[in-house]
């Protein structure tokens, strides 16, 4: 395997005791085994599955609205609970309450329904240019100093004022406090307190809201899916740096300062990912790919400007004792060769668009494969058709293990039914 460059202590994560305690115990111990079991290549007593994000089951069956989803945690958390006691899935996804964080703050990447969208909407990512090609220098120079000062108040509208502060590095001794601290007096910066102060309580009582849901879903047997988030490096820059179109643009006009970034971001991916998991005590991280696929760059592009630093990730990661869950949004057929280079065992790749036969014979023996029933199936199919679907998965790719069935991405315009008939033949048909 290549060498990677980035180290991270050895220590295994694993299910902590109080996790799956209670009358469902043994049910939250069968379903975590028979995840962490496929993911470790061993062949579980039957193919596990999961349903995705709630998707509509609030709105149709409980009248939790998406914007509630988005801004009220305890309303988007009791969705959670109650979608997981309806399909009973081997392991829970959980989207937090994500609008009553960002809202104070007016956040301009990310619209949502009731803050840019129609109601009955899900979520939108908004593409936007946050760092001009010129202050590349600047950021590799010192990234934590660019996000406070110069990320935050472009990405953030209600943080404007944080504009106005001296660079981080030269805020320190008395004789710094009045220049330091001067920004903080002007209505600008009082502006950005008090967005700060409200988002900080968003934020406590998600965290909090959280934790305490993951008692709940582990006491009703039902482990969740990941905990901790990890994001690629290249993504970093390209999500919410510099844009897609200007990500695009620097691979040719300036691609060694494109991938020192890169190389820059990759601890600060690292050290999330750890640092999220050994809090929750749940191995698996949550990883998405977004910039890596066929539809935004080619394979050479790939291997020179995506692969390494998430190559990197994913190995640190599993040196860290986690297993990446990692989202592959897009074509990824042509990569498939590339990815298997990582620690057998310890990787799953939930893949959208993808020849999941050429992926088990690449990644059969190196990484789990998960996914891979198309939203659209989902969306205007039958029941009978996702069932048949699902069968021809577990077939061709899920009968040895290293195969978790779920669907293609996020399930957010979905027929309940074909949910439930997608969930449910895993545990009929899926057996050994």
């Amino acid at each position: 395997m290549a060498g990677h460059g980035v180290m991270a202590e050895q220590s295994v994560v694993e299910p902590r005791p109080e996790h799956g305690a209670g009358p469902n115990a043994r049910l939250y111990a069968e379903r975590e085994k028979r995840i962490s079991d496929a993911i470790a290549l061993r062949r579980p007593d039957r193919v596990p599955v999961w349903n995705g994000v709630p998707g509509p089951y609030p709105s149709e069956r409980l009248g939790i609205s998406h914007e509630e989803q988005m801004m009220d945690a305890q309303r988007s958390l009791e969705a959670n609970y109650q979608t997981a006691l309806y399909y009973e899935p081997d392991m829970v996804e959980v989207m937090p309450a994500l609008g009553a964080v960002l809202a104070p703050l007016g956040y301009r990447h990310l619209r949502w329904a009731g803050h840019g969208l129609p109601a009955d909407s899900g979520w939108q990512f908004v593409d936007e240019e946050c760092m001009k090609p010129e202050e590349y220098d600047e950021f590799i120079y010192d990234p934590s100093d660019f996000i406070v000062r110069k990320y935050w108040p472009r990405a953030y509208s209600g943080l404007a004022g944080l504009a106005g502060l001296l660079p981080l590095r030269e805020a320190q001794g008395y004789f710094a406090g009045p220049s330091a601290f001067f920004a903080f007096g002007t209505p600008e910066g009082q502006e950005a307190l008090e967005a700060l102060k409200e988002a900080g309580a968003a934020a406590f009582g998600n965290t909090m809201a959280l934790i305490g849901h993951g008692k709940r879903m582990a006491e009703a047997g039902f482990p969740l899916s990941w905990t901790s988030t990890a994001q690629p490096p290249f993504d970093l820059v390209g999500d919410f740096l510099r844009g897609r179109k200007g990500v695009m643009l620097d691979m040719f006009r300036c691609p060694e300062k494109l991938e020192a970034a890169a190389e820059k971001m990759l601890p600060m991916a690292l050290e999330a990912g750890i640092r999220g998991a050994r809090m929750s005590g749940n191995p698996r991280v949550f990883v998405a790919i977004h910039g890596g696929v066929e539809g935004f760059m080619s394979l050479d592009q790939y291997k020179r400007f995506y692969w390494p630093t998430l190559q990197q990730l994913l190995v640190g990661l599993a040196e860290a004792g986690l297993n990446p869950f990692v989202l592959v949004e897009g074509g990824s057929t042509s990569r498939l060769e590339t990815m298997a280079d990582v620690p057998p065992g310890r990787v799953c790749y939930w893949f959208d668009h993808v020849d999941m036969v050429k992926a088990k014979e690449v990644l059969g023996g190196k990484a789990c494969i998960a996914g891979n029933v198309p939203i659209a199936l989902l969306s205007v199919g039958t029941p009978d058709e996702v069932r048949a679907y699902c069968e021809r998965l577990i077939d061709t790719v899920g009968r040895d293990g290293g195969f978790i069935l779920g669907p293609s991405g996020q399930t957010e315009d979905v027929k309940i039914e074909n949910v439930k008939a997608m969930v449910d033949c895993a545990k009929e048909y899926g057996g050994s």
